[in-house]
């Protein structure tokens, strides 16, 4: 009997632990601000409340409808020798009008590749200058379909959504291939219609890499991350600024309180929410010059710039000041304190 007892003991004990680790919650952008405030309003001796979150959430532009010529069902007949005929054919039924963004914009550049080998076979007359006019006309506006697509599909809308969910320490690039994919083929699809190479576009690879888009979440996630590191550094700044005295030191006398403070800030700041914060950088390094080329020009570019760009007053540039502002707040701490750094 004692040894059964001391088995079901070990048993449950186990099962405790492993309850206990299920239970701890993930490092994500959330928890890493709070602990880290907590524990410094805990040592300081003075209430803290975080910064109220309200990040600028993308809103969907209005996208003008370029004209389509029409060709009419017995025009499209004396196509039929032509791939271009069967495309105009499909594209006429009524799955084709109410064809999806994605559709329409496979649509614009099939005809353009198909339409000059069909109209080199065509006598000259009505039906040839209506084709030559329908595809000067499509290639002047591929990139207004092209821009619907980028504004208008829900794959993408998605991605530019900000929700709860936010980027975890060690998981941090995640899914990351898979989004530089997707921005990758979506930027050569751009760039191939801005220098009218109609041919080298691929236009089996925009559905599956709309899908590829779809299905990630590295972008939302950084940009909730981004958002709320700025926001709450910000507030934590304004309040070590506020209750520096609260915990300055004699010229050269430090307490316990002190050495304490700075601990948290080298376990729990540099150690943890720094290292996030850097990890981030490392994405806005590698996303924001092909989503800024992406996105550039069409309704969506001041969003992308807020979130991604260099210039002043952008996310990324508050951020670093907020953590300049950060680290100069305890480089004039220790120094005033005279505090060796703590053992590692």
């Amino acid at each position: 009997m004692p040894q059964i007892r001391a088995f079901l003991f070990k048993g449950l004990l186990l099962i405790g632990f492993s309850l206990l680790l299920g239970c701890q919650r993930a490092k994500d952008v959330d928890y890493l601000w709070q602990d880290y405030s907590q524990r410094l309003a805990h040592v300081i001796e003075q209430p803290y409340s975080p910064a109220s979150f309200v990040p600028t959430q993308v809103t969907r532009p209005r996208v003008q409808e370029p004209p389509s010529p029409t060709i009419s069902i017995l025009e499209t007949l004396s196509l039929g020798h032509c791939p271009l005929g069967r495309l105009i054919a499909d594209h006429n039924s009524t799955l084709g009008k109410v064809a999806p963004d994605s559709q329409q914009l496979i649509y614009q550049i099939r005809f353009i590749q198909l339409a000059p080998a069909c109209i080199d076979t065509l006598e000259e007359g009505e039906l040839k200058t209506k084709l030559k006019q329908a595809l000067e006309q499509k290639q002047a506006n591929a990139m207004t379909y092209f821009h619907r697509v980028l504004t208008r599909d829900k794959s993408i809308t998605r991605s530019l959504f900000i929700g709860y969910d936010s980027l975890v320490l060690d998981e941090m690039h995640a899914g990351r291939f898979e989004l530089e994919s997707a921005i990758g083929q979506l930027l050569t699809i751009k760039r191939h219609i801005k220098q009218r190479r109609w041919q080298q576009i691929d236009t089996t690879q925009i559905e599956s890499t709309l899908a590829l888009m779809a299905h990630q979440t590295l972008l939302q996630r950084y940009l909730r991350s981004l958002a709320y590191s700025r926001a709450q550094l910000t507030s934590l700044n304004d309040y070590l600024q506020a209750h520096g005295a609260s915990v300055a030191c004699r010229p050269g006398h430090a307490n316990r309180k002190q050495e304490i403070l700075q601990n948290v800030f080298h376990k729990y700041y540099l150690a943890q929410t720094q290292a996030y914060l850097s990890q981030l950088n490392q994405l806005h390094y590698r996303l924001s010059e092909p989503l800024i080329a992406l996105f550039g020009d069409t309704g969506y570019q001041t969003f992308i710039e807020h979130y991604f760009g260099e210039q002043p007053g952008a996310l990324p540039d508050q951020l670093k000041t907020q953590m300049r502002r950060h680290v100069e707040w305890w480089q004039a701490f220790r120094e005033s304190c005279n505090i060796p750094p703590p053992k590692r």
